[in-house]
Order: C-alpha cells, then sequence, then structure tokens
C-alpha cells in the first residue's frame, strides 16, 4: 500500500495544477445561446417581486427520471434539509415570507430537457434563485437562460471547465463543486507519482462532463511521457465487449472512465470478465454505492474515484435522515447544502419588505450578495470568485490560489475546495486523501 500524501506527489500536484492555469487561459463558452424567454418578464435589470403572501421559491434543477434519478433526488433532499437547517439558525420567514423549494427534472446531461426546467422555474412566482442544473451538459446551456432572466444559478455538481471560464465577471453563474480541472489534475497526480504508471486508457461518455474531465487527464498525463490511450463510449450503451477486449489484450497499468452509472459499472465487470486485472478508477459521476458498489458486489473492490462524497458533518446526517430517510450516498449531497444556504443568505441580505406586504429584491445586488459569501460549509468553506467558481475566501480568485499553494506545496487547497478522492474497500466506498484517511489498496 502507499499514500498519495507524499511530498515529491505535493510537488507534481502543484506543478499540474500550475499547468493549467495556462491550459485553460484560451478556454471559452457560449455567451450568447439564444434561449426564448418569450412571456417572462424578467432580467437582470428588471426586480424580483414576490407578491404578499406568495412563498419565496427555492428552484432545484436536478435529474429526477432516468438512470440517476436516485442520485438527483438526493439533491433536492440536500436542499431540503439545507432550508429546514437555515430556518432553524435563522427564523421560518425572510420579510415576512415563507420558503419553499419546486424542484424540476433537468435530465442531468440532456440540454433540451434542461432547458425546459429552466422555463418551467423562471416561470415560478417567487422564484429567488435555482439550486442546479445537476449535470455539465444541462449546465451549458441553461446557465445563460438564468443568466438572461436575471436569476442566480448555484450548481453544487456541474463541474465542467468551461462553466466559469467562459463566464464573463460579475455572471449569474455560481457552483459550490470543484472544476474538472482539478478532479483530472488529481487523477493525473494518482497517475504519475503513486502508481507511476506508463500505459493508461482513458474512457469518456462522449458527454460534455466526460470529455472534459478526460481531456484534462490526458493532458496533463501526456506531459510525462505516459502512453495514453482514448476511447469513447455513449450514455445508453450496455455492449462494451469490443473495448473490453482490447483493454485486457493490451493490459494497461490504470483504465480510467470519465462518466456515470451504470456505464462505469457496466464496463468494469465486462473488461474484468475479459481478463484485465488491473487497476480500474473512474470520476466523481460513478462514485456511488447503490449505482456502483452494490450491483457489483466484489467485482467492485478496488476501484478507484476522483472526486468523492465530501464526508457530512453527524449533525448534517442526521438532520437529513430524520427528513428523508436514509444517509445520502451521492457525490455532491454537501455542496448542494451549502449551495443552498449561500442563496438563502443572499436572499434575507439584500430582500426588501414593501409597505404592501411584497417582497422587493433587485438581481445584482443578489448576485453580488451571493459572490460576497463567506461561511464554514457542510463541504469546507465556502466563497466564490469573480467567475464563479469556488474559492477558500472572499477576494481570492482560483488560479491565484492554486499558484499559492504550489509555491508552499500545501495538498489541503484540493480539501478546501471539496475535492477528495476514495475507494471501494470491503465493500464500502471510503476516503483516502486527507489526514487521516486509509491507504489507497493496490
Amino acid at each position: 500500500m502507499t499514500r498519495l500524501r507524499l511530498p515529491n506527489a505535493r510537488l507534481l500536484l502543484f506543478a499540474l495544477l500550475a499547468a493549467l492555469v495556462f491550459a485553460f487561459a484560451a478556454c471559452g463558452g457560449d455567451d450568447d445561446v439564444d434561449v426564448d424567454l418569450t412571456n417572462i418578464e424578467r432580467g437582470p435589470d428588471t426586480p424580483i417581486v414576490i407578491p404578499a403572501g406568495v412563498p419565496i421559491v427555492v428552484g432545484v434543477s436536478s435529474a429526477l427520471t432516468g438512470p440517476i434519478e436516485e442520485r438527483g433526488r438526493e439533491y433536492l433532499n440536500a436542499v431540503t434539509t439545507s432550508v429546514e437547517r437555515w430556518k432553524a439558525a435563522n427564523g421560518d420567514l425572510i420579510g415576512g415570507h415563507e420558503i419553499t423549494v419546486v424542484g424540476e427534472d433537468d435530465g442531468c446531461s440532456e440540454p433540451g430537457v434542461a432547458i425546459v426546467a429552466a422555463r418551467r422555474l423562471l416561470q415560478r412566482e417567487g422564484l429567488v434563485g435555482v439550486i442546479g442544473p445537476q449535470c455539465s451538459g444541462g449546465a451549458s446551456p441553461a446557465a445563460p437562460a438564468y443568466a438572461a432572466a436575471g436569476i442566480v444559478a448555484i450548481s453544487g455538481s456541474a463541474t465542467a471547465t468551461a462553466l466559469t471560464k467562459g463566464q464573463k465577471d460579475d455572471g449569474f453563474f455560481f457552483r459550490t463543486a470543484y472544476r474538472n480541472d482539478l478532479e483530472g489534475a488529481l487523477i493525473a497526480l494518482f497517475v504519475t507519482d503513486a502508481l507511476q504508471a506508463e500505459t493508461v486508457y482513458l474512457i469518456d461518455d462522449g458527454e460534455l462532463f466526460g470529455e472534459d474531465l478526460a481531456d484534462t487527464a490526458q493532458r496533463l498525463l501526456t506531459r510525462p511521457g505516459i502512453d495514453v490511450t482514448r476511447a469513447s463510449v455513449q450514455q445508453g450503451d450496455v455492449d462494451f465487449s469490443d473495448l473490453a477486449s482490447q483493454i485486457a489484450a493490451d493490459n494497461p497499468d490504470f483504465v480510467v472512465f470519465a462518466g456515470f452509472n451504470p456505464e462505469a459499472a457496466l464496463l468494469l465487470r465486462q473488461i474484468r470478465d475479459a481478463g484485465y486485472d488491473g487497476l480500474f478508477g473512474a470520476g466523481d459521476g460513478a462514485a456511488s454505492q447503490g449505482d456502483f458498489v452494490e450491483p457489483l458486489g466484489e467485482v467492485a473492490e478496488g476501484a478507484l474515484f476522483a472526486g468523492c462524497g465530501y464526508p457530512l458533518p453527524e449533525d448534517f446526517k442526521a438532520d437529513f435522515v430524520a427528513l428523508h430517510g436514509d444517509v445520502p450516498q451521492a457525490s455532491f449531497p454537501a455542496q448542494f447544502a451549502d449551495a443552498t444556504t449561500a442563496l438563502l443568505d443572499a436572499v434575507a441580505m439584500v430582500a426588501q419588505p414593501q409597505d404592501d406586504g411584497s417582497l422587493l429584491i433587485d438581481p445584482k445586488e443578489l448576485r453580488d450578495a451571493v459572490r460576497a459569501s463567506d461561511f464554514a460549509g457542510v463541504s469546507g468553506p465556502i466563497a466564490f470568485d469573480s467567475k464563479g467558481d469556488r474559492v477558500p475566501a472572499p477576494g481570492d480568485e482560483l488560479e491565484e490560489v492554486l499558484d499559492k499553494g504550489f509555491e508552499l506545496q500545501d495538498t489541503q487547497v484540493l480539501i478546501d475546495l471539496g475535492l477528495v478522492q476514495c475507494q471501494v474497500q470491503d465493500g464500502q466506498i471510503v476516503i483516502v486523501s486527507g489526514s487521516g484517511a486509509p491507504d489507497v489498496r493496490f
């Protein structure tokens, strides 16, 4: 066994992170997505008016049907748990108005479904902000729709790098999740330093999240001369026998899948059946006890994940169980809870009660209040930089934080951004990065 917390690992990690500053400098998003907002009287310069007697609505955009429904519902439940915890700490009302949560199914990586979810939420009277979208493929088209309507969207799990890299300063999209480039750097660190691999297979699922994660990891892995083979599958595929046979024949040191379940679990089972017994890893999209470990049983043993569920405080777990019955198993409930807190804190700060009992909120003031967030969240310290990326403290810029971490050789910066690595050990997903964590098993 070996640990990831080695001095040379620190040096390599921040060399990789420093390189990312330049590798993604030219990345850009589409700020001019054409979204039909007909009959939606909202905009960055149009005040949000909540009539007397109408509750404040916290919208949630997550996958509520389909193959990752369980995960999406856990994120919705994390929002409702956070709302109740916020009420317990701050009172049940804001400006005399109750607070309610409305969820819409965004299809995860289905752009059309995410836009429909956005339109439905934007038409909801009392909407002050949206927690989501859940996945990068849905956030890419939906985030500009929310921005055009002057509605803050804070995603707890959309990690595609360009979502913020392509956003103008003072945009309306934020995220409490880490970026894909950091997750890619963590994969590259493990492969080059801890594993000292020479050959790697990188497989994406043909969607924005998977391609972005695999591209980042490939860019960093090829620099030290590692032999990287890229492959791609499609969401919904179930037969990977040809690819599995190729992997077994080539016998690489490490196989990495950038995508979701059930594809990740199916791929692992089929490469094992084909005879490959080497190390397998995946991104956060596959790190699920219910969707990965339980269906595979012993086959799942030893699988690694870059980007895993942040260890939940006992009080949050107790509140979640009291409301919803089970401890969450998905990767980002803590980040969804923190996104909710950031939104409600900002609403309470800027909402202006009117004489007629209504509530008036300036969209840009609300956006700026979210950007000024500064609190100890469920997933660690929460603040945002000018692009909407999560940083440890107000006034930080993510690239500057990474540069400082490189200078000080301090890997704690990744954990402060909610990024931890985990592995399936004895049938359970356990954290294997951070102080006191168990060793990675080879």
